[in-house]
């Protein structure tokens, strides 16, 4: 499917130290990673295009019609994995969000599709080393994101790499808009152990909610602005024409 060239974001990953893994495991977080993208788009429709595409045994591609949405999408993946992490076994993905236009969808599989986006979020993969989270954006004006590319998106991958199974799960549940009452409900719906609203709050405290909060908040509006911005210039220029 041919499209105009406005922003699309592109995350490109692959399981961490999936060679520790036994098939059963990769088959597992392949299949959480999957789930998971479908009910990021439940919550927030129109964000995810199609389905997640899967390659190999530990590798995978997602495509977002809403670039803003693409760092908490990244958050939600590795939260959804560490989550299900225990003392014998590490679920995790790294992760490279690339911004910039596409020109082809490809429905059936999505890795199949064409742009900009595709290439630098793929060449990011390639080039990450030591670090789970990185970001590239396809724009001729790349001060104004150094410092998000530098600076924010490491620091927002420490944090995350950081985080325990509980407070993935805490984490995991605040991404989709739930309140800690709600969190601790559909803790108990799993068939795990209830904890109370203090101990998810507490959960979130250790897992530095409120900045990650806020630096999502930040960094999609900067993403969004630049979206705008992006159509507005387009739509000029048709009307130009």
């Amino acid at each position: 499917m041919a499209i105009t060239g406005n922003l699309h974001a592109v995350l490109t990953g692959d399981l961490v130290s999936s060679s520790r893994l036994t098939s059963n495991q990769s088959q597992q977080a392949m299949e959480l990673l999957r789930t998971s993208a479908t009910l990021f788009e439940r919550c927030f429709p129109g964000t995810v295009v199609g389905h997640m595409d899967t390659f190999r045994h530990d590798s995978w591609q997602l495509l977002l019609n809403k670039p803003e949405q693409a760092f908490r999408v990244a958050l939600f993946l590795r939260s959804t994995l560490k989550m299900e992490s225990d003392a014998l076994t590490k679920f995790d993905t790294r992760i490279s969000i690339g911004i910039g236009t596409v020109e082809y969808i490809a429905t059936e599989r999505i890795s199949d599709s064409r742009g900009s986006a595709f290439t630098i979020s793929g060449r990011g993969v390639d080039s990450m080393k030591g670090s789970s989270l990185a970001f590239s954006i396809d724009t001729e004006e790349a001060e104004p994101w150094r410092d998000m590319i530098r600076a924010v998106i490491p620091l927002l991958d420490c944090i995350a790499t950081d985080w325990t199974p509980t407070e993935s799960r805490a984490v995991n549940a605040a991404l989709m808009g739930r309140t800690q009452e709600e969190s601790a409900r559909h803790w108990a719906s799993k068939k795990r152990s209830s904890p109370t609203r203090q101990a998810v709050g507490d959960s979130l405290i250790r897992a530095h909610w409120n900045t990650v909060h806020s630096v999502l908040l930040q960094a999609e509006q900067k993403v969004l602005n630049k979206y705008n911005s992006d159509k507005k210039h387009i739509l000029e220029f048709a009307f130009v024409k």
